[in-house]
């Protein structure tokens, strides 16, 4: 599968319903951000754009969306269905409820479950939506799904809504690069030993820290991300390669030997410090490798089998920091079998 480096910010819901509200500034703080520092790809929205799916709340989320300088995409979320059953104000907003567009070599695909209520997906979108998933992994691409509920959200029956032991069928037998969710308000990535499954935490009504967003970084077989939230200032860091361990799904993604590390980062300014370590062992100078771009060495041949954490921090002009870090699995045989794991764990939730 021939792909190149993608990067698109996925926000959490919005839940726009008046201006003077803190989620309203935030979402206008995450476009300003998207503009400035991040300069995605392109970015998507997981749904619940808009409160109660009414007209001034739809005016807040244009303004929103209109400042970004990026192509963007949005779900349907069940606030934005509120009463409306066909979405039809969304349709009038932003078009087809369901879509699929293509970034380098990787086929995202958003899909629709607010067709019936709670949650749910008609014959014909699982139909399409088989199709789509098949079209794209003949073609060599990588399939990305986007949807606005979540897999494993607390408190809710989402295995037995209509069309959703199809939905199954489909993610379970094909090989998803991953799927991220909104609706959940907190956030939390699960892996089930075959696929990865992000949700983010919402913008509107947060649960679990500040609201933000996500930046994730695709290329390959690496997948990363990390979250950066309104009361995060300086440059943004992320290892890009290896793979964490909640994201790790085949024997490709784990320290099987000497390799580099990837890392990579946003900053409006120089970088003027960037350094690395692994467990608790001295910090170290990364290496450069391009413009934000460095690299750092993993003794894959000496590390012990088991898990170990790679640390990075990088201090711009101003003495910021930006830091990253994850825990990642070495065995120089080269087995690994995926387990299902989340991160955090979360049992309780005031929403949904």
């Amino acid at each position: 599968m021939n792909t190149s480096s993608v990067v698109f910010v996925w926000p959490g819901d919005l839940h726009l319903e008046f201006p003077d509200r803190p989620n309203y500034q935030t979402a206008q703080w995450m476009a300003d951000e998207v503009n400035t520092l991040i300069k995605p790809d392109f970015v998507q929205f997981a749904g619940d754009n808009v409160q109660h799916a009414k007209d001034p709340e739809w005016v807040l989320f244009k303004n929103v969306y209109s400042k970004l300088q990026p192509p963007f995409h949005a779900l349907v979320g069940d606030h934005d269905a509120h009463h409306d059953a066909g979405a039809h104000a969304y349709q009038a907003q932003l078009g087809a409820t369901y879509q699929a567009y293509t970034v380098g070599g990787y086929r995202f695909i958003c899909l629709n479950t607010m067709q019936f209520r709670p949650l749910g997906m008609t014959d014909e979108q699982v139909i399409w939506f088989r199709y789509e998933v098949d079209a794209a992994l003949a073609r060599g691409e990588r399939v990305v799904v986007f949807q606005h509920h979540y897999p494993f959200q607390v408190w809710e029956d989402f295995g037995n809504m209509p069309g959703m032991a199809a939905w199954r069928d489909i993610v379970q037998t094909r090989p998803i690069t991953a799927l991220f969710a909104g609706h959940t308000h907190y956030g939390q990535i699960a892996n089930d030993g075959r696929h990865v499954y992000v949700a983010v935490r919402s913008i509107g009504d947060p649960e679990g820290g500040p609201a933000g967003y996500a930046v994730v970084h695709l290329d390959g077989e690496d997948l990363a991300l990390t979250y950066r939230s309104v009361a995060d200032r300086g440059p943004v860091a992320l290892i890009t390669h290896p793979r964490r361990l909640v994201l790790a799904t085949t024997a490709a993604h784990i320290v099987t030997g000497p390799m580099d590390a990837r890392v990579r980062a946003w900053s409006l300014g120089p970088i003027n410090s960037a350094q690395g370590r692994i467990g608790d062992g001295p910090w170290t100078d990364l290496r450069a490798t391009g413009e934000l771009t460095w690299a750092f060495p993993i003794p894959g041949d000496s590390l012990p089998k088991g898990e170990h954490t790679l640390e990075v921090r990088l201090v711009d002009a101003s003495g910021a920091e930006g830091t990253d870090k994850i825990t990642f699995l070495c065995d120089r045989s080269g087995r690994y079998n995926p387990f299902p794991i989340c991160e955090p764990v979360v049992r309780e939730t005031k929403f949904c």
